[in-house]
């Protein structure tokens, strides 16, 4: 983990409020019922792997890994499996045959790029970013309590830096729209 107030880290505490909106959107269509929808789950684990696992980052993870086939298969890899090889149920949504769908939605995010624009969703290479939002979700998950509250004071600081400043600069003009620093000055310089 960076120091903060790093440039990394600022931009690494931004990606962690965004993570924390997906897995809220996640675990609200989960007391839906409809999370067997919802890939975000698989996305999380193709990114938390690929910054932990992935060690050619030039090379594509394509639809064929997320298959049950033993000779390309990573979903045991990617933590989507029990140890009987049945998928998770959080990961019941690759069963429908959905399998570009995970790979399409981390290039709409900007967390990879097409390999190959001639088979374009069937295999995506990660980009810095997506490496970023693997990092946040690696330090997610060792569920320390020092670096979660750095995160999530940083990406809160953050988000609402603009308001409070907006609302420092406004509380000012009024006093001095309103004359209350002349009126403070009289009442000092009595």
């Amino acid at each position: 983990m960076d120091a903060p107030f790093g440039i990394a880290f600022l931009k690494k505490a931004e990606l962690y409020n965004l993570i924390c909106r997906f897995d809220k959107q996640y675990r609200n269509a989960v007391k839906d019922g409809s999370f067997e929808s919802s890939p975000w789950s698989i996305e999380r684990q193709i990114l938390r792997w690929t910054y932990r696992h992935h060690k050619h980052l030039g090379s594509p993870i394509n639809t064929d890994h997320l298959t049950n086939d033993p000779k390309w298969s990573k979903l045991r890899e990617f933590g989507m499996v029990d140890r009987k090889g049945k998928l998770r149920k959080d990961y019941k949504y690759l069963e429908k045959g959905h399998l570009t769908k995970p790979l399409e939605n981390l290039v709409v995010r900007g967390f990879a790029t097409y390999f190959d624009e001639a088979h374009a969703h069937n295999a995506i290479v990660i980009s810095k970013e997506g490496l970023l939002v693997g990092e946040v979700i690696a330090d997610i998950e060792k569920r320390n309590p020092f670096v979660t509250a750095n995160y999530w004071f940083y990406s809160n600081i953050i988000d609402h830096l603009g308001a409070s400043v907006l609302l420092v600069i406004t509380f000012f003009g009024l006093l001095k729209f309103f004359g209350i620093f002349d009126i403070i000055k009289c009442l000092i310089q009595r």
